[in-house]
């Protein structure tokens, strides 16, 4: 499994094996295709966001990457470390940890994505639609 740091304490990364991860307190889920029970990561807390990576999210795929996003920002706030993987690391993962960022920093979608391509490579959001969902997240907490 490779992980990036994507900003203090948050953390992008591939489907993770089993067992325990240390440098984690908080594993995020977020591969449709990749599920398995908490009991899979002993010592971690794990949240669930099944997604798909099909080029457009249904609506109940958007309410769950938003409410897990929600989850990831409440818990960096109390200090927990949080691993959000899906298969490869670079859109499902990277779009609830986008939103996650952007709920605790503040910051613009273009910040958010330069700092996760920085972490992750040139694909990560490649994906135009989480892109595009990505801005539309942040353009309503604007308001």
């Amino acid at each position: 499994m490779s992980q990036s740091e994507v900003a203090p304490g948050l953390f992008v990364g591939s489907k993770p094996s089993a067992g325990r991860h240390a440098c984690v307190d908080v594993i995020v889920l977020a591969a449709m295709e990749y599920q398995p029970s908490g009991e899979t990561f002993p010592g971690a807390e794990v949240l669930h966001a099944p997604l798909d990576d099909a080029p457009l999210m249904r609506e109940d795929e958007i309410a769950i990457a938003v409410r897990v996003a929600q989850r990831v920002a409440r818990r960096l706030r109390a200090g927990r470390r949080v691993l959000v993987t899906c298969a490869m690391g670079l859109n499902r993962s990277s779009l609830i940890a986008a939103i996650a960022m952007s709920e605790i920093y503040g910051m613009s979608a273009d910040e958010i994505i330069t700092r996760i391509r920085h972490a992750r490579g040139a694909w990560a959001l490649s994906n135009p639609n989480f892109e595009r969902l990505l801005r539309a997240v942040i353009d309503t907490r604007r308001g």
